[in-house]
């Protein structure tokens, strides 16, 4: 049997009853001319054809199912019709022709399908045999369990992509069938790739609906990466999942691009190897424990994020020990994280939450009702009270000794800023040669290790400290979320002071010169080489000047708010805290501020160390875009390595690592990785946004990562708009200032730079969406983003 696509119903009409591991449900096809002959006819005779039951009314026109376009969902389809009703048998064959006529002016010729409609469906959806964004070699499964149709008509689906070559009997069983199915109708239509729209009934046997050619695979490009090159990239990141196992000694080790240090949002999610690099070399490879462990949490050794392919993760069970205070002891440190475990695999989506979720980490308004439930889950009354006890100590001594460490951590904070004046210096009066100045650059890392990231980690630890008791002065019923709103708008940070500054720059009291020898550092990407500083940068300071500016006003009015000093004092001696009242809000306040402040200057010094790197890309001729494939690891070595030797070095380094970038930005990872089968079942699971303030608002959408890779990151037009983007770098931070009325992203916690950032301006924001709900917004030319709902839907 061979397959040639023609019309939907002749292509099932040829397949019915040929199949062995899929089906076709009974059908008739009727042209637009055969019913316009005698309407009520046709339909009694379709009646007694088809009996009892219902029947789907379904489009086969001509202009569907072509090679070039598919046109899938373009037409109706009618279910649920009765064929005893002729009446209703008539409508829906007419409302099916009516609707080819907007593209067609005859439609006598025009097919139109019946078949019976099938019952006891699981699920249902369509099929692609290849991925349709860079044509790789993965099944891609839209599929909802609801409705036959919501995928085709564009309304849902959840979504799941298979490699091609992986074993039917390695899948999980309700996909299986499927597979094979698949696989079945590739060898009749051995000459495209195609797309099968299909459902799977509650035995799960495999009901095909439609067959058609995958148009968008035909059109593509051919990839110069091969499948096979591909399939042994995927093999390769299977093998170093089960090596992280080992070393972590975990059989099936929990990894997470969201969690703790989120490099998802940081970093991105598919991060050249420099960036990768850079992230673990200054922060996940011990600063960001060093930090914790100084004020009370456990010490952990070793590195905190992975690689799988080119797609960073945190390890789950590295981030639960290290938000456990270092008192808890051996046996119930092993029950907590049994339990902790447990907790995100029943529920993935969890995963950018740990903090609030899954683990207790601090001590608030809310933390003994959460540890009630631990009674359900063995843990004993005794194990519960020494929990309390450890977080309550953990907590309260953090907020006692605030200021004498922020004290210390400002003075390390001057030392990395010394070093960094006098590198910047010596790099700037002098013709560096290559060795020196990649000495600067490996004394600036060192110096962010030393001074910079440990600090700039216990500050951002305890700014979740204040954020989370914050809001559970919510949950005990003290404040509104209004209130905790206007409370988080008064804090001023380092953004909003950025967005002071730039309506000077604006409005002409400052010249751009003083601009940007304060903010002319950050980059839109931070880790980023390929990213031009601000300085470099070109703003167009017409755009959104007037929204940004009633926006400031806004802020300025909420300025000094504070919270009900009355109730605080009544909180305070609620839950116990060895402080006075003053002290415990100034740490709300203080400590949220702090967090910002200590990011803000840390990546001074990192700016800087790209720069310079960027200063000896030059002088050996390596343009930025090429630099971005070596690891920190590569330039540090090069330190003693002979001047003349370095670029052939490099090159050859880069060569290799670009090649191997390539290959294994074609596969697909899951957000959660919990078992080798999910790298080559990849089940996207809908995340659940953290949606910020309670506001709701409608609006244009941008899509600014349309505009990363042009000359100027200010191009677009993002005033009184809704800003999506997939991650939310600090470098971004030149959004706040251009009165934006919303933001969105794919990656990002609810603690995270962003989250603070949109809290601070009181803009409606969904941190972290994942891509199901990414995909539907950056398709969307307005939505409405209701924060306090947690929805977000199309246009008004």
């Amino acid at each position: 049997m061979t397959g040639e696509i023609t019309s939907k119903a002749d292509v099932l009409k040829n397949l019915y009853g040929k199949l062995k591991y899929s089906r076709i449900e009974k059908m008739r096809i009727v042209t637009g001319g055969e019913f316009e002959r005698d309407p009520y006819s046709m339909a009694k005779d379709i009646g007694g054809e088809f009996g009892a039951g219902k029947i789907v009314v379904r489009s086969s026109s001509s202009n569907e199912d072509g090679m070039n376009t598919s046109n899938a969902g373009h037409y109706e389809s009618v279910l649920g019709v009765d064929p005893g009703n002729p009446e209703e048998v008539m409508r829906a064959i007419r409302e099916v022709l009516e609707s080819y006529k907007c593209d067609l002016d005859d439609v006598t010729d025009e097919q139109v399908l019946i078949q019976t409609q099938v019952e006891s469906i699981s699920y249902s959806g369509v099929i692609f045999s290849r991925e349709l964004k860079k044509n790789r070699p993965y099944y891609a499964i839209t599929y909802d369990e609801d409705s036959t149709d919501a995928v085709t008509s564009g309304r849902g689906g959840k979504t799941v992509y298979i490699l091609r070559n992986a074993h039917e009997d390695s899948l999980p069983e309700h996909w299986h069938a499927l597979i094979r199915a698949m696989r079945e109708l590739e060898g009749v239509f051995s000459d495209y790739p195609i797309d099968v729209e299909f459902a799977v009934d509650e035995k799960n046997a495999v009901i095909i609906f439609q067959v058609r050619p995958l148009a968008a695979s035909i059109r593509a490009e051919k990839c110069s990466i091969s499948d096979e090159e591909i399939f042994a990239a995927a093999d390769r990141a299977c093998q170093k999942y089960r090596e992280i196992g080992d070393l972590l000694g975990e059989k099936n080790t929990i990894l997470s691009d969201m969690a703790f240090w989120n490099p998802a949002e940081m970093i991105g999610e598919n991060p050249h190897p420099l960036d990768y690099s850079l992230y673990r070399e200054i922060i996940t490879s011990s600063a960001w424990n060093q930090g914790l462990s100084y004020i009370g949490y456990k010490e952990v050794d070793g590195d905190l994020m992975y690689k799988l392919g080119n797609k960073p993760y945190i390890s789950l069970r590295k981030s639960f020990l290290g938000l456990m205070p270092d008192d808890v002891d051996d046996r119930l440190e092993k029950k907590l994280l049994e339990y902790y475990n447990r907790k995100l695999i029943a529920d993935p989506t969890a995963h950018d939450k740990i903090e609030f979720e899954i683990a207790f980490s601090e001590y608030d308004f809310a933390t003994e009702d959460k540890l009630r439930k631990l009674e359900t889950q063995g843990f004993t009354r005794e194990e519960i009270q020494d929990l309390s006890d450890s977080l309550f100590n953990l907590t309260n001594n953090a907020i006692c000794n605030f200021n004498r460490n922020r004290m210390k951590d400002l003075r390390a904070l001057n030392g990395l800023r010394v070093h960094r004046e006098n590198t910047r210096s010596n790099w700037l009066m002098a013709h560096n040669d290559v060795i020196t100045l990649l000495q600067f650059f490996v004394q600036l890392i060192e110096s962010i290790k030393h001074y910079g990231t440990p600090k700039f980690a216990r500050q951002a630890r305890l700014a979740f400290i204040s954020k989370a008791i914050s809001r559970s002065l919510v949950y005990r019923g003290l404040f509104t979320d209004k209130d905790i709103d206007d409370f988080m708008m008064s804090i001023y940070t380092v953004a909003s002071e950025y967005d002071s500054d730039f309506q000077d720059l604006v409005d002409g009291r400052i010249t751009r010169v003083t601009f940007d020898e304060k903010y002319g550092h950050l980059r839109s990407g931070t880790y980023d080489i390929t990213c031009d500083t601000y300085a470099h940068r070109e703003f167009d300071l017409s755009k959104g000047s007037a929204v940004a500016r009633k926006q400031r006003q806004t802020i300025e009015q909420l300025k000094h708010t504070s919270l009900d000093m009355v109730k605080m004092l009544d909180a305070l001696e609620d839950i116990g805290f060895y402080v006075e009242l003053k002290e415990f809000v100034d740490f709300l306040r203080d400590s949220m501020e702090e967090r910002e402040y200590f990011k803000f200057e840390f990546t001074k010094t990192l700016s800087l160390a790209i720069d310079i790197l960027i200063d000896i890309g030059d002088k050996l001729g390596i343009a930025k875009e090429d630099m971005a494939y070596l690891e920190v690891t590569d330039i540090q070595l090069a330190v003693s390595q002979p001047a003349g030797e370095i670029k052939k070095n490099w090159l050859r380094i880069i060569e290799k690592n670009k090649k191997a970038f390539e290959t294994d930005s074609m596969l697909i990872f899951p957000d959660v990785v919990y078992s080798p089968g999910q790298l080559g079942c990849i089940e996207v699971w809908e995340a659940r946004p953290n949606f910020i303030t309670s506001e709701c608002v409608t609006g244009e959408v941008v899509l600014l990562e349309n505009y990363e890779n042009e000359d100027h990151e200010d191009i677009a037009d993002v005033a009184g708009k809704i800003v999506v983007l997939p991650k939310a770098d600090p470098g971004y931070d030149w959004i706040f200032a251009k009165g934006i009325k919303g933001f969105i992203t794919k990656y990002g916690g609810v603690a995270s730079h962003m989250a603070i950032r949109c809290a601070e301006f009181n803009i409606p924001a969904a941190i972290g969406c994942g891509d199901c709900i990414y995909s539907f917004v950056e398709k969307q030319i307005c939505i409405t983003l209701d924060c306090a709902k947690g929805k977000i839907m199309e246009g008004e």
